[in-house]
């Protein structure tokens, strides 16, 4: 992935509204020798608006000149992103965070049941350069996808290349081709490069990508940000194989791994704090590993579409901690494996609806191991890994969507899921088995109307649900505040959302708003047990998991860009701006353990947003660059990013080391970003230059466990055949 600036322009797009029965595809060109595809269930539909769907594709991504996932997500889609350390990244979505954002993978879950709350680094384990498009989803997802989609989903896709099909005149044909990209960032004095290849014959296409990245210590404005350096790889591989005109099998295989990733929070004294938490705190290995057998059917006959998703999963973590002043130094290792079957179907019934139906079963085999070393005499012994003994997690559902078109103007989406969940494990202490079960009914409405002249408004009522995980019944773990014990006997959290999203589009211009509330009940968090030094906030506490009662957010998100003068200009400029309030309506001081009511909610984001103007010489006017010119100008991006102070924080924030308890400063960041082809754009050879945070601000994301960068040069270089 070049490191450039996303077009924040081409970002406020949403899914092509579909067709009316029959067109109940899920595969359209996305590019030469491309393909987009789609898990049925994953087909947007009418109801869909810009206020709760956004399609960033990789061209965008590779354009915001961020070193992660997380990073350019944020910067393409304004989603507020947290970060405990530089290998991590966990995006906000609707005013929720970590286990409550499902991210999903080619129609298969990337959370499993060891995917813990709060912030996490799930996002930043996926390679950018493997990326074809990304869909964020915002509001819950509960009914397609199961549990976790509470705040959202972010839907990734990845890259493959299509088979060329029969030529007319008989021969065969093989087309070769690849590609390299590499890109530099002065903020981590760090660099990420990819290779690629890739080709088609007749029956068949195929993808390979291969990925190094190296990041050293973070330069914020204030100075270097000990503690955040780290490096990795990836691979990536995909076959596509035609089996006739209607149906294809694809094969993908993936492999990303980060090593000596620091834990910044927890090396690094944090607010409240004279001293870090931690003498040693490393993920000395973050290793996911994915295989995915994908058999779609468009023949007709039971359904216009069917699709059959098989996969395989490993996830491998290996830690290395010593706490403040500590002899003993823990080797840590959880080993993840799981096996995942899903099916879809879609199918237009006479000329005013499409019903969408499938189910989908993952199962979880977590393995755990950890050995204490004395540092002075070096003896080691076995201890109790972070998670119980033989612990197993199955998640399981059933699910069906229908889309009525009820008049002209008007689209219904209605949908009913139905999931149960079942864990054991047997228990640290006395070696007994422990087993627990959870089920679910999840429904979901929504109603669109277009009042003509480009002008839709969208209702939505929706429930979601996130059942306990391994990471709630059978993990004891560190956290920014010190320890937390499982809880065998928790409940599922549960919530009810309401939406009103309105969406004009007219020519030059386009513009969305939406209004939500959102009540999560049962809220799974953790309240104190001991506090070993009787000092809040030294990171040595012990908590323990506990449904502490009602979650309510409130929030509004407007976008709109604007293109101006003639239909021609060059220029258009954009603005986005987003504010979220929530509260606990009931729940636990985790100093004291005692009720308290209305307070706020944990890691809200304050109110924030940016404002772009954006110069693209010839793009109105369809005029295509010289192909004479060797480095062209493609465009140019000058974009401010801005938050207010958040100074409502929560009882659990008073007592996290990454939360300044007097309040987060607002904050403003300045970007300056240009990139263009070099040769003819048919060459598929780019090159960009970035500014960034021009004036050199010293500022922190709420929430996160370190500064934000300073002053940066970004520079990249990626061509494609």
């Amino acid at each position: 992935m070049s490191l450039l600036l996303v077009p924040l322009a081409l970002t406020l797009q949403t899914p092509q509204e579909p067709a009316r029965p029959p067109a109940a595809t899920a595969e359209g060109e996305a590019e030469v020798g491309q393909t987009v595809v789609l898990a049925p269930r994953s087909t947007q539909p009418a109801t869909a608006t810009a206020a709760s769907v956004q399609v960033i594709t990789a061209r965008e991504l590779a354009e915001t000149g961020e070193r992660s996932l997380p990073r350019a997500l944020a910067k393409t889609t304004g989603l507020f992103v947290q970060e405990t350390n530089l290998g991590g990244g966990a995006p906000i979505l609707r005013g929720v965070i970590g286990n409550q954002v499902l991210i999903v993978i080619d129609g298969v879950r990337l959370n499993d049941s060891t995917t813990r709350g709060g912030p996490n680094q799930s996002l930043n384990g996926v390679d950018p350069s493997t990326i074809e498009r990304v869909e964020v989803i915002r509001g819950p997802s509960s009914v397609l996808y199961g549990s976790d989609a509470l705040g959202g989903a972010i839907l990734i896709w990845t890259r493959n290349r299509a088979p060329l099909g029969a030529r007319a005149d008989g021969e065969t044909a093989v087309v070769v081709g690849g590609g390299s990209s590499v890109g530099y960032n002065s903020a981590n004095d760090g660099w990420r490069g990819a290779l690629e290849t890739n080709g088609a014959a007749e029956d068949f296409g195929w993808v390979a990508i291969g990925m190094l990245q190296d990041w050293d210590d973070l330069e914020a404005a204030s100075g270097t940000v000990a503690n955040t350096g780290y490096h990795g790889q990836a691979w990536f591989g995909s076959w596509d194989q035609a089996l006739g005109a209607a149906r294809s099998l694809r094969f993908t295989a993936s492999r990303t791994r980060d090593f000596d990733v620091p834990r910044t929070d927890r090396l690094n004294v944090g607010f409240g704090q004279t001293n870090p938490a931690d003498s040693e705190h490393t993920f000395n290995v973050q290793d996911r590993e994915r295989y995915q057998l994908t058999y779609t059917d468009r023949s007709s006959g039971f359904s216009d579409q069917m699709q059959a998703r098989v996969s395989v999963r490993k996830y491998l973590e290996q830690r290395t901690l010593r706490s403040l002043n500590s002899s003993t130094r823990r080797l840590e290792s959880d080993e993840t494996l799981t096996l995942g079957l899903g099916v879809d179907w879609r199918k237009a019934l006479g000329e005013s609806q499409l019903l969408t139906w499938g189910f989908d079963v993952d199962y979880d085999d977590v393995d755990s191991l950890r050995r204490n070393v004395n540092i002075n005499t070096n003896a080691s012994t076995a201890a109790a890994g972070s998670f119980a003994p033989d612990s197993k997690f199955l998640s399981s559902g059933l699910f069906v969507q229908d889309e009525i078109f009820a008049t002209e103007n008007t689209s219904i989406t209605a949908g009913l899921r139905y999931s149960f969940f079942d864990f054991e494990f047997r228990d640290f202490t006395t070696g007994a088995e422990s087993d627990g079960d959870f089920d679910a009914l999840t429904g979901s409405l929504a109603v669109g109307h277009d009042f003509g002249s480009g002008v839709r408004l969208v209702g939505t009522l929706a429930q979601a649900f996130r059942a306990p995980n391994l990471a709630d019944v059978a993990r004891t773990a560190t956290f920014a505040g010190g320890t937390e014990l499982p809880n065998a006997d928790l409940d599922p959290e549960e919530s009810l959302y309401q939406e009103l999203a309105l969406e004009v589009r007219r020519d030059g211009w386009q513009a969305s708003l939406g209004v939500y509330h959102n009540v999560i009940a049962d809220t799974i968090s953790r309240v104190l047990q001991s506090d070993p030094n009787g000092v809040p906030g030294s990171g040595d506490e012990i908590y323990q998991r506990v449904n502490v009662g009602d979650a309510e957010y409130f929030g509004v998100e407007a976008r709109g860009q604007v293109r101006l003068g003639e239909s021609d200009s060059p220029f258009l400029t954009g603005a986005y701006v987003e504010w979220t309030d929530g509260e606990f309506d009931e729940t636990l001081d985790p100093l004291n353990g005692q009720t308290v009511n209305d307070v706020p909610a944990t890691r809200v984001p304050p109110l924030h947003g940016n404002l772009w103007l954006r110069y693209e010489p010839g793009a109105a006017s369809g005029a295509a660059p010289s192909p004479d010119s060797r480095v062209q100008l493609g465009w140019v991006e000058l974009s401010l990013w801005w938050s207010t102070e958040q100074d409502q924080l929560s009882p659990f924030d008073l007592v996290d080391p990454r939360v300044d308890p007097n309040g987060t400063d607002a904050w403003a960041r300045l970007d300056l970003d240009v990139g263009g082809p070099i040769g003819s754009p048919e060459a598929g050879t780019s090159w960009n230059f970035g500014l960034h945070n021009l004036t050199d601000t010293d500022y922190r994301i709420h929430g996160s466990g370190f500064d934000s960068p300073g002053f940066a040069v970004v520079v990249g270089l990626s061509t494609r055949r």
